[in-house]
């Protein structure tokens, strides 16, 4: 029995010591009424924060209810004002203001300044999504309209990975009159704060189209202007190489690249806004010019599948004699998220 006690006080500062450490590590909200919240906060969005406390689900509490919070680790916070800092949370001063602490200078700021708050990013990063989508019109034409389509982003520190791929089908009176392939790879190196340097690759064909084959290579910068979990925007300038197959002629030029992505989230994170801009200009060669967007939704249905509708817009021109130059298609379908 005895030496039962004394291994129980032997261990009792252990104890003391994981259990203090514990209680340290945990994030309050200090709510107006007085009252306190205990758990884990993962963000700040839309005027709400999100805390996981340990008898519940997480839930969204409104910001303005909340007097100050207490949080002493890392987070990635955006301010009213544009600026993007790494800081602690270490309650509220004597005017009601929050106190966040940068680097080892305490700075108090009206906690509705936090606009954007979120963890640290993980080293790897990882988002993708397949969408599969369709449009059918019926009437004095029947028409048929689908596009499976993929994209990847992938992170590894500064080096970010963007992939996309797609297969689009158009069928009008049953007679197939598109039949495109694309693929697109973008590596971005953030090199300082938001710039980073860009190469990309490019593949797209159509032979219904007379476009046999299309292929670019390109180099740039870039900027991330949004580069947050729930919003993301990012432009980028490029000059490259162009060689296509296109109504049975070989053609080489050099090309200048507009670019622009966009990506943000609405109502915690059921719906996704998404919008991808790419202007093409020849500077030799024939003289052309390429325009491509897609813009759309993404509404979540459950943790994997979510809902979609998406409107593209292509338009070349100088395309070849058979074919249009703009292309325009309103798609709904379904899509995985992993």
């Amino acid at each position: 029995m005895s030496r039962f006690v004394n291994i129980k006080n032997a261990l009792f500062p252990f104890v003391v010591l994981f259990a203090s450490a514990q209680a340290n590590s945990t994030d309050k909200l200090i709510l107006n009424n007085g009252d306190q919240i205990s758990g884990e906060i993962s963000k700040i969005w839309d005027a709400e924060i999100t805390i996981e406390p340990e008898y519940s689900d997480e839930f969204q509490v409104d910001l303005e209810a909340v007097s100050h919070i207490e949080a002493k680790r890392d987070f990635e916070i955006e301010l009213a004002d544009g600026r993007k800092v790494v800081a602690q949370l270490l309650g509220g001063d004597e005017k009601g203001n929050q106190i966040i602490k940068v680097s080892e200078e305490l700075i108090s700021v009206p906690l509705a300044d936090l606009t954007e708050l979120d963890e640290p990013e993980d080293r790897y990063d990882w988002d993708s999504y397949i969408d599969w989508s369709t449009s059918f019109n019926t009437g004095n034409t029947e028409s048929l309209n689908t596009k499976l389509r993929g994209d990847t982003t992938f992170r590894i520190g500064d080096h970010r990975h963007i992939g996309e791929i797609s297969f689009a089908r158009e069928e009008q009176d049953f007679d197939p009159i598109k039949e495109q392939d694309l693929f697109k790879y973008n590596y971005n190196w953030l090199f300082r704060d938001d710039w980073f340097f860009s190469a990309g690759l490019g593949f797209e064909r159509d032979p219904i189209r007379e476009l046999e084959y299309r292929v670019v290579t390109s180099a740039g910068m870039g900027l991330d202007i949004w580069d947050m979990p729930r919003r993301t925007l990012n432009i980028q300038l490029s000059g490259g190489y162009m060689q296509e197959d296109i109504g049975a002629s070989l053609e080489t030029s050099t090309v200048a690249i507009w670019g622009l992505r966009y990506r943000q989230d609405f109502f915690g994170e059921d719906l996704e806004l998404f919008h991808d801009h790419n202007v093409t200009r020849y500077l030799s060669g024939r003289d052309n010019t390429i325009y491509k967007t897609s813009t759309g939704l993404r509404f979540e249905i459950t943790d994997l599948l979510y809902a979609n509708a998406s409107l593209d817009f292509d338009y070349e021109t100088q395309p070849v004699s058979t074919a249009t130059s703009e292309d325009v298609a309103l798609r709904f379908g379904i899509g995985l998220e992993f």
